[in-house]
């Protein structure tokens, strides 16, 4: 793939994603929701995200490694660490940190 397909591709699929966010955003306040709806989309972050973290981190299919020789797993757990004290910022860095030093030296 040459740079002038790559970038009419990656133009093509940020104005289909743009259309499709736009059309659900122009339509959300034409109908109303029920209460049970509302509560249940609530949750769909707090889900979605801790899968979208263990394909990250654990690997998915036969690369799947959950050991203490994956140095994504050993950032994960500095992370889970350092969140409980820390805010955001300190847990991104702390991950970014621990991670570059796991994969030089694992």
């Amino acid at each position: 793939m040459n740079y002038s397909t790559f970038v009419i591709f990656t133009l093509g699929m940020a104005a289909i994603t743009f259309a499709i966010r736009f059309c659900v955003i122009g339509m959300a306040g034409s109908f109303e929701m029920s209460a049970r709806v509302k509560q249940t989309l609530r949750f769909v972050p707090i889900t979605v995200l801790p899968a979208i973290i263990a394909v990250e981190v654990l690997g998915a299919g036969s690369n799947m490694m959950f050991t203490l020789e994956n140095p994504r797993v050993l950032a994960a757990i500095v992370c889970t660490i350092v969140s409980l004290r820390f805010d955001l910022v300190w847990v991104v860095l702390s991950g970014m940190l621990s991670l570059i030093i796991f994969q030089n030296i694992v």
